[in-house]
């Protein structure tokens, strides 16, 4: 049986935001960022748009992907 959580409420959303634009904080302050982080920062940027989405205010239901999204 998975245990993992099946749904993310409002508040974990939020605090996924928060470290998501934490860490982007820390990119800014930084002009040297290695190629893979320019990746991830590309990345994290497209997530914390996601996230800012109103109809994730209140939470989402999780949903496994096959390897084909």
């Amino acid at each position: 049986m998975n245990d993992l959580p099946r749904r993310l409420s409002g508040n974990e959303l939020a605090i996924l935001t928060f470290a998501a634009r934490r860490q982007l904080t820390r990119w800014a302050s930084r002009g040297d960022l290695l190629p893979r982080e320019r990746e991830q920062r590309a990345t994290l940027i497209r997530a914390v748009r996601v996230l800012d989405d109103r109809a994730f205010a209140h939470g989402c239901e999780l949903y496994p992907v096959d390897d084909r999204g």
